[in-house]
């Protein structure tokens, strides 16, 4: 039997990809979909933070177009940038049109002057699969002494004003530490470099060209990304999905978990999307010093407070807005009723703001709401706080994975010794890496045929 923790994306398509297989996915929750869930609550639809689909591998996008038929809506990105009091299209880097001219003016210098040097398209050595039968599982080797860091990265790329005016101040809120502790190995793919004609026309006028990865999306054409966890175990038999079952210790080397019932399951390959900290701590046979380089891990958390309102949005039709803005607790704001009507009940809309913490610096949830709300008043993105029918906080404490040079130093160890014991640790957490939500389901297919061919 195949025993897979935690039914997330990845675990789900794992168990999909497995068919024929005695498979069983034991998740803690009462509810399947990990962080790819949704809460319906007043007639309002709120998602565990922003989940997009991007597609780009074929055969993916095949099976979860027939997943969910005619369940889809695609569309097209309207994301957007609020710094110095101006609503700017993303990418900031392409659309300086209509802020101050001191501020395009620096902006533009420091783009000029990233032309006069040589600058790195990707600063570190490329992230080779540890083991070629799991391609996902990628690791870059050590860092050197002389790797540029991430803030190196933004300086080398886009320049000094484009990283005042954004690019520190947005990725320090987000990160929550200084950038030069952050590595540059994830960012490559997903912060777009225009071209010089493109800065500049994107100074003077709008930019109707479309940068980076995600240009057009799939969203649930009813509202809620869980529609599409729920679809996936939808084809599998009843009996392969366990809620409410939480793994309390694995022994690695026979690959036994037991669960919070006291009952025990062991596999003969154990495949595993918990947070790879977690997994290490509830592994007993894990090697003292093993433990000791998994603590070295970091990440960041995010507290999401969802707002249902009455009345029309303030910026109709924008799904997204970045915000610089040091002053304001939130990195990002999300309207997920431009994705789809369905997000909220007749006459109302919703707003979502995204918040990075760290428990150590955390001002507590009161704290974040109160400021939340006072800082979409300033912004103009609420009218009235009586606008304001429905509030709900979420934390998330394993958000994004935070890239710095304990992560490259101990990540190819802590991988490596589960999968010498048959233990695969998979999807955006299991793996310890900066992952979309295709990223996720295509290590449920890759780990089912890497058990294909063991057996």
């Amino acid at each position: 039997m195949v025993v897979i923790l935690g039914a997330g994306l990845a675990g789900l398509s794992a168990a999909f990809h497995l068919d024929g297989r005695d498979r069983l996915v034991l998740e803690r929750e009462p509810e399947i979909g990990g962080l790819c869930r949704s809460i319906r609550e007043h007639g309002f639809t709120f998602d565990y933070t922003g989940h997009l689909l991007h597609l780009r591998d074929p055969s993916i996008r095949g099976w979860v177009l027939d997943l969910l038929p005619a369940g889809w809506t695609h569309l097209h990105r309207s994301a957007w940038i609020h710094s110095h009091d101006v609503l700017t299209p993303y990418p900031f880097q392409a659309n300086t049109a209509g802020l101050p001219l001191d501020v395009r003016l620096e902006c533009l210098l420091g783009f000029v002057d990233t032309l006069r040097r040589p600058h790195a398209e990707v600063p570190v050595p490329a992230a080779e699969p540890l083991d070629p039968a799991l391609p996902f599982l990628r690791v870059a080797p050590p860092p050197a002494d002389d790797e540029p860091t991430f803030l190196d990265w933004i300086h080398a790329q886009f320049g000094a004003g484009f990283a005042k005016h954004f690019f520190e101040p947005y990725n320090g809120k987000m990160w929550r530490r200084p950038l030069d502790h952050v590595t540059g190995d994830w960012v490559s793919w997903s912060i777009p470099r225009p071209e010089l004609r493109d800065v500049l026309r994107g100074a003077i006028t709008a930019n109707d060209k479309a940068f980076g990865y995600n240009p057009d999306f799939l969203y649930p054409k009813h509202g809620g990304i869980d529609h599409l966890p729920r679809s996936i175990a939808a084809a599998l038999p009843d009996d392969v999905v366990r809620t409410r079952c939480a793994a309390v210790s694995l022994v690695a080397g026979n690959r036994r978990v037991t669960l919070s019932d006291g009952s025990v399951e062991t596999g003969e390959v154990v495949l595993s999307s918990l947070p790879l900290d977690v997994l290490c701590d509830l592994t007993v046979d894990l090697p003292d010093d093993l433990r000791r380089d998994a603590r070295r891990l970091s990440c960041v958390g995010i507290r999401a407070v969802n707002l249902g309102v009455r009345g029309e949005a303030v910026h109709p039709g924008a799904q997204w807005v970045y915000v610089p803005d040091e002053a304001v607790p939130f990195h990002r704001i999300g309207l997920p009723a431009a994705l789809t009507p369905a997000m909220a009940p007749a006459g109302h809309h919703t707003l979502v703001t995204e918040i990075s913490y760290v428990p150590e610096a955390d001002p507590g949830r009161d704290a974040h709401l109160h400021g939340t709300l006072d800082a979409l008043l300033r912004m103009g993105f609420l009218r009235s706080l009586d606008d304001v029918v429905h509030t709900r906080v979420v934390d998330i404490p394993h958000a994004y994975v935070v890239f710095d040079r304990a992560r490259r130093e101990v990540l190819p160890k802590l991988l490596r010794w589960f999968l010498d014991r048959g233990v695969a640790p998979m999807g955006r957490y299991g793996s310890w890496d900066y992952l979309a939500m295709e990223d996720s389901l295509v290590h449920g297919r890759q780990v089912a045929a890497w058990i294909a061919a063991r057996s």
